[in-house]
């Protein structure tokens, strides 16, 4: 075990011998840190209203804030949770807050996440694997982020949005309604405007399987249809494929609306 002699860490904490912890930094109350973490200079860690579980191979940089009370007014009533998993990197000044009480008790980040500079992650919100927030994005309370989604810089997202798998949200975005799979998003209020054929080739979604996404997401997109309706029309359509059938449980399911034109 690594731990500067400036840094404070209480007994309570549980630090693998093999996690590193920088100068200056403070650990607060219930925090587990897995081996080959390491904490750069002057991070907080925990606070006295939850528990931090943070698990191997991250690298969490300089001024960030893992950990903090939820931003509401019970958060002395709130004793939550927040849980980090493996290979991430949470970039410098960026701030993660415990889960409440009301919405759920823990805020989770996957694995292999990559959080740029000056990020925000509310309460409640749960971030699935290889997601991407670019520097200055930042998640109010409740909102999902699904796997492989990249959130451009100064992206601002309200309470409740969902943002689907693969989906690419632009710079200085607004978002209030849900993301769709797979789309490109942008706006004051963000919008789905297009289907990430750069994400999803990356990804090595079959050229067959890619065609009848494109195919799906425009009966969606058609906003001349009820959503309801576009769902049928897929059913009719398009192949019930994996990929497909992921898009049209997403769509079935939002409570806040889509981001539709």
């Amino acid at each position: 075990m690594s731990i500067h002699p400036t840094a404070i860490v209480p007994d309570e904490a549980s630090i693998s011998p093999e996690a590193e912890i920088g100068p200056f930094s403070v650990v607060a109350g219930r925090v587990e840190i897995g081996a080959h973490t390491v904490v750069e200079s002057h991070v907080r860690l925990g606070s006295p209203y939850g528990e931090v579980v943070i698990g191997e191979h991250n690298h969490i940089q300089s001024g960030s804030v893992v950990g903090g009370p939820p931003q509401h007014r019970d958060y002395r009533s709130d004793h939550g949770r927040l849980v980090i998993g493996h290979h991430n990197r949470i970039g410098e000044g960026a701030t993660l807050n415990l889960g409440s009480q009301s919405g759920g008790g823990v805020t989770s980040v996957g694995d292999r996440v990559f959080l740029m500079a000056s990020t925000h992650v509310g309460h409640d919100c749960r971030i699935d694997d290889d997601v991407v927030l670019t520097n200055l994005t930042h998640l109010a309370g409740h909102v999902e982020i699904q796997r492989n989604a990249i959130l451009g810089g100064m992206v601002a997202v309200t309470q409740h949005v969902r943002i689907g798998e693969f989906a690419f949200v632009a710079a200085r975005s607004g978002v209030n309604k849900d993301i769709l799979p797979y789309t490109v998003a942008e706006g004051r209020w963000a919008t789905s405007r297009a289907v990430n054929t750069v994400g999803l080739q990356r990804a090595g979604v079959p050229a067959a399987a890619l065609r009848n996404l494109r195919r799906a997401i425009k009966r969606l997109l058609t906003t001349s249809l009820t959503v309801e309706d576009a769902l049928k029309a897929i059913e009719e359509q398009c192949e019930a494929d994996d990929w497909t059938r992921r898009l049209t449980e997403f769509a079935a399911n939002t409570r806040r609306g889509l981001a539709r034109a």
